[in-house]
């Protein structure tokens, strides 16, 4: 069967088709901010038309990652929304959880809340902790604010009720109310979007789903329909964060959980490309053109976490966010990609990022309009990105006005062009490279002790660098480097992941609950990925919960035994692991009860697997030479160019040399040595 995926990026729309006979073909586009899908649209055509003759466009199955959920939150241009909770309780999303994240600032501030105060409203309403129904739903208060939410526009609402993660017939009926009332408003339920405790938390998630959504199912709609014209009548299946494909129709109600749909396949397309390389467990580099991501892979599986943060008030501060309870690739984000732009801070010294040239205007060397100069300007005026082979020469870029824009810098700067180029190159690759020690380190990885993988537009053209400042010494470059989101998505499997908070006491276990609420997670798991077109005997089911020692804060995700163990076996292999996890992450055991509080399923069907031999045995992988810059030498020296899709398999070659595919260049200074393996992986070695 015919795949075709694409990943929307903030500079390029990448593309990957796997035709009817097994080939696959790469391409890209630049992105359209405006409207993302006329990107997506564009590419498919241009993809369907030229390969028109090997794919069969019925039974044609697209594949989709997005960054308009992303976009939406961190520029602030979803939808007014309003939020309804149990009354009294209107303020929560300023209060948050009261937590500080700096301890020592005076003056601490946070993103200011997606929903305006005038838009929360207050339900009559009180379930306690236990179940008991202390104050019921008085009907009249929810009407009231249907007709608020009616007259104000509003078109998008969160319903966040106490304790609605475990006794949800209040929100569910709140739901009923306001859809009667206004039909056509989008409702969000927490006991949907997020069954978890904590209420802030779960608010905060309900508040960024029902912010997205009409925009989300919006972006969707489009698509199918314009998909549909042309004779695609499969549903689209999209990327969600944790590194599974979804149906339309869930992603367009929980877009919440596509919020890193881009870099998850990144994820798991790293994950594949080391282990064809032979590698289990990688360091992923992924580096676009607005930011870049880092990945540790153990044991070919990226580490799935279960909260993440976005939108932070302060960059890279943990609880500076809006915190999101969704399932997720645990991985670090820098603001730093092709089109960051560079400039002199108020200290007189260079800054990179984290604003960015996107698609447009874009870099100067561009020509659409840019002016300031950006990572991509310097990387073309040291000689590691050629101007007549960007994108495989289907996009032009000037050095020349790479060149204008660099000067007014380096003038402001004092320095020459060329060290300004530099200055940029090295200080994104310092930004990285700590910040990928500090990733490794807090997940008790020495990163040296890790081949990296290196993918996305400029990730090649820095990997050589910020592998050199990490005492990394083998870099693997995939096929494709330049699109390897949109291959990961023809990898992954379909997969959904649920969860349900029911706090249970190792101490007072209840077998007969627990199956139970097993039972209804695999079932809903079941719909979903069936919904995808998978055949239900095929689908595996992964339970973990979150534990903790009965009067902690916080818990860890521990591996649920196999059910059919007996209760003693079962409960003792249980406490084993838990146990065993927390000596590795604290260094300590502590003698205290033991509590489950949230239960999670990850229901998924079979991987695919994307592999392309690289059978070249003779040929001329020259492409000429030109000027490149090289620090190791303090200065430039005229470098080979290679044809990536040329250079026969098992070569070694010895640096320094600039390595071309169509969508991404390989720089290898003059400590590394490449060569070809079977699957088409560029790998250097740095000696």
């Amino acid at each position: 069967m015919a795949k075709l995926a694409f990943d929307t990026g903030g500079t390029f729309t990448d593309f990957a088709l796997l035709d009817d006979s097994g080939e696959l073909h790469l391409h890209k586009v630049l992105s359209t901010p405006k409207n993302p899908a006329e990107a997506v649209v564009q590419g498919v055509s241009e993809l369907l038309e030229k390969h028109a003759a090997t794919i069969s466009i019925d039974g044609l199955q697209v594949l989709g990652a997005t960054t308009v959920v992303t976009n939406a939150v961190l520029e602030r241009k979803g939808v007014e929304t309003g939020f309804v909770t149990t009354d009294g309780f209107q303020d929560m999303l300023r209060i948050r959880n009261e937590g500080r994240y700096d301890l020592y600032d005076l003056n601490i501030k946070y993103p200011d809340p997606l929903v305006t105060r005038q838009n929360s409203y207050g339900a009559e309403e009180r379930i306690a902790a236990d179940g008991e129904v202390i104050t019921e739903l008085r009907e009249e208060t929810v009407r009231e604010i249907a007709g608020r939410l009616k007259e104000k526009g509003i078109r998008s609402v969160a319903v966040c009720l106490l304790h609605a993660y475990k006794y949800p017939q209040h929100e569910k009926r709140v739901a009923a109310l306001l859809r009667e009332e206004t039909p056509d408003i989008f409702v969000s339920l927490s006991s949907e979007v997020c069954p978890e405790m904590r209420e802030f938390d779960r608010a905060s998630t309900t508040v960024v789903n029902a912010y997205t959504r009409p925009q989300m199912a919006g972006h969707v709609a489009h698509l199918e329909r314009e998909f549909a014209e042309k004779g695609i009548d499969r549903q689209v299946l999209w990327m969600t964060s944790s590194g599974g494909l979804v149906p339309s129709r869930r992603a367009a109600e929980l877009p919440v959980r596509l919020i890193e749909s881009g870099p998850a396949a990144g994820a798991v397309a790293a994950a594949e490309f080391g282990r064809t390389a032979g590698e289990d467990s990688v360091l992923s580099f992924d580096m676009g053109g607005t930011t870049a991501k880092l990945c540790l892979i153990p044991n070919g599986e990226p580490n799935v976490g279960t909260d993440l943060e976005v939108a932070h008030y302060q960059r890279f501060r943990k609880g500076s966010g809006f915190p999101l309870k969704i399932q997720s690739i645990q991985m670090i984000e820098i603001g730093a990609g092709g089109g960051s732009i560079a400039a002199k801070n108020p200290l007189g010294l260079l800054d990179v990022g984290p604003h960015s040239a996107g698609a447009m205007p874009g870099p100067a060397a561009y020509q659409r309009g840019g002016t300031q100069p950006t990572v991509t300007d310097a990387d073309i005026l040291l000689g590691y990105m050629g101007t007549e082979s960007f994108v495989g020469g289907s996009f032009k870029v000037s050095k020349d006005a790479a060149h204008e824009a660099m000067s007014k810098l380096a003038t402001a700067l004092d320095v020459s062009v060329e060290r300004c180029a530099w200055g940029i190159h090295d200080l994104v690759n310092e930004s990285m490279s700590k910040a990928a020690a500090m990733h490794a380190t807090d997940l008790g990885v020495d990163p040296r002790s890790l081949p990296m993988v290196a993918f996305g537009g400029a990730g090649p053209v820095h990997a050589y660098g910020i592998a050199l400042k990490l005492g990394i010494s083998r870099v693997i470059c995939p096929t494709g480097a330049g699109v390897s989101s949109a291959i990961g998505l023809l990898i992954a499997p379909v997969a959904v992941d649920l969860s349900a908070s029911y706090p249970m006491a190792i101490d007072n276990w209840d077998l007969d609950a627990m199956n139970r609420l097993l039972d209804d997670l695999s079932g809903q798991g079941a719909e979903v990925v069936s919904a995808a077109g998978v055949p239900k005997e095929t689908i595996t089911n992964r339970y973990t919960v979150d534990m903790r020692h009965v009067g902690q804060g916080h818990e860890i995700t521990v591996v649920l035994p196999d059910r059919s163990l007996s209760k003693e076996e079962f409960l003792g292999e249980l406490k084993a692991r838990f146990f065993k996890l927390y000596q590795e992450l604290f260094g300590r055991t502590v003698a205290a009860p033991l509590e489950v509080i949230t239960w999670r399923l990850r229901a998924s069907g079979e991987k695919d697997q994307v592999t392309r031999p690289h059978d070249v045995v003779v040929a001329d992988a020259s492409k000429g030479s030109r000027q490149v810059y090289f620090q190791e030498i303090n200065g430039y020296v005229e470098t080979t160019v290679y044809d990536h899709y040329k250079l026969p398999v098992g070569e070694a070659v010895k640096g320094p040399a600039i390595v071309e595919q169509r969508e991404s260049t390989a720089v290898v200074g003059p400590s590394g040595v490449f060569h070809v393996d079977g699957h088409g992986n560029l790998v250097i070695n740095i000696l």
